[in-house]
């Protein structure tokens, strides 16, 4: 026969580790991720996205980037390439986890048509991430035309 504190000691043990599974085993979710803008000069800068998914302990379970590069930094085009596609978005997919990390680089590798800070102001990017319960993040970024911008995006898809 066992004593009332073994009892309760064995009780806590079990919620203890019960907890534990539910932070290690919470809902595993896929992360749908997708970078635009409608920027008619958006053709003016690379963009690269890096995203880190985590199990809910903090372990890295993926790791993917993507990039669009259209020139090498310093091209100074004139014009977009011939084969720009004025739809261009990023989109990523990620294995099941709990939450991601997201690092989104838009660098300039031509400079603005014009030298006047009037007409070269900030531009619209957005980054969306979708999950099967909805969306999770739906954030408009102002980037800067002249110095482009890396956007840190930590804990995406965690609920408090």
């Amino acid at each position: 026969m066992q004593s009332f504190l073994t009892k309760v000691a064995i009780f806590a043990e079990n919620k203890v580790e019960n907890q534990h599974k539910k932070l290690v085993f919470a809902s595993m979710k896929r992360f749908n991720i997708t970078i635009s803008s409608n920027f008619e000069e958006l053709w003016r800068y690379n963009i690269i996205a890096v995203c880190e998914l985590c199990s809910a302990d903090g372990k890295r379970i993926e790791y993917k980037s993507q990039e669009s590069t259209i020139a090498a930094v310093g091209s100074n085009l004139s014009s977009p390439p011939a084969d720009y596609n004025v739809e261009r978005t990023i989109v990523m997919e990620s294995a099941e986890g709990e939450y991601i990390n997201l690092l989104v680089y838009i660098v300039p590798h031509t400079l603005p048509s014009t030298d006047d800070i009037y007409q070269t102001k900030p531009f619209s990017m957005n980054i969306k991430v979708k999950t099967e319960e909805g969306v999770v993040l739906n954030q408009m970024f102002k980037i800067n035309q002249w110095s482009g911008d890396n956007i840190a995006l930590s804990k995406v898809g965690i609920t408090e």
